[in-house]
């Protein structure tokens, strides 16, 4: 039950590490966790392999050190490279700084993490040690029992809402192609004409702004119906991560929609002028 507590009691610490490191240049408080709850569970995972990996270098610091080194940081490329390859977006990139593997991986992070190693081995986790022995073993185990509990309903739950995300952008990216190949099919959008200026061409047609604002109204209307889904932890996790290089899909409907918005109050600005002209000439008709 010990390494249980020991992987959370880590999970813990570096979740605080990373949320003070973060949050003091924002100037605010940001939950730099992957889950809901107040855990990293990577850095409970880099700690057990420190203390019992590498056990037989507990005495020889710059052993630990570079040792200690070099595992959290195969463990850090490997956690980004599974993590890519599920969610399809890369949470954390270190391109722009010196000596990186893929951006996953930096030579200062590496550091970092060498000598949190020692100061794990040598200092904190004797503490942690004595702190354990006070509590009695049967404790320790309900402890261990809800903190599993919790951890893997919290999984479900963030693994989902971030599937689920992919799902919908899939979804409205397949529904954007066949609103299109409709408009193609009717000669609407000729192949040899760009896209954006056939787009503006029967824009400006008499009723043709409107049926097409109409269909994309219900469209929009579907899809932020849809993203309203697990609204909080994708909040979470993009203030966690505001620098996840978003996926490609992601993107392209975003703009897609802010384009069209701002094109549907252009067109509701020049339809109220119409009006307004229509009125004055109706007034100078009257007169």
């Amino acid at each position: 039950m010990e390494h249980i507590l020991y992987f959370f009691i880590y999970s813990f610490l570096g979740w605080l590490c990373e949320c003070i490191y973060c949050g003091i240049p924002a100037g605010h408080f940001i939950n730099r966790g992957f889950l809901e709850g107040p855990y990293c569970p990577i850095y409970g995972f880099g700690a057990l392999i420190v203390l019992y990996v590498l056990a037989p270098f507990s005495d020889q610091w710059v052993l630990l050190f570079l040792a200690g080194m070099i595992l959290t940081s195969i463990l850090e490329y490997l956690t980004s490279y599974v993590m890519e390859k599920l969610f399809h977006s890369k949470w954390w990139d270190y391109s722009q700084r010196r000596f990186n593997i893929h951006g996953r991986v930096c030579l200062r992070n590496s550091l970092m993490f060498g000598v949190m190693g020692i100061f794990v081995v040598g200092f904190v986790h004797p503490v942690i040690i004595a702190f354990l022995n006070k509590i009695p073993f049967y404790l320790q185990s309900i402890f261990a029992i809800l903190l599993s509990g919790l951890f893997i309903w919290d999984n479900i739950h963030t693994f989902h809402a971030i599937l689920r995300e992919n799902s919908d952008y899939r979804l409205f990216e397949d529904s954007l192609r066949e609103l299109v190949a409709q408009f193609r099919s009717a000669s609407i959008f000729p192949l040899e004409e760009p896209l954006s200026q056939r787009i503006t061409q029967i824009l400006d047609q008499s009723d043709a702004d409107e049926n097409l604002m109409a269909a994309i109204e219900r469209l929009q209307a579907q899809y932020q119906q849809r993203m309203s889904a697990f609204r909080h932890t994708k909040k979470r996790l993009a203030d966690a991560f505001p620098r996840r290089l978003k996926q490609a899909r992601q993107e392209n409907i975003t703009a897609f929609f802010k384009a069209l918005e701002e094109h549907r109050k252009a067109f509701q600005t020049s339809g109220n002028q119409e009006k307004m002209k229509e009125n004055s000439s109706d007034q100078r008709i009257d007169e």
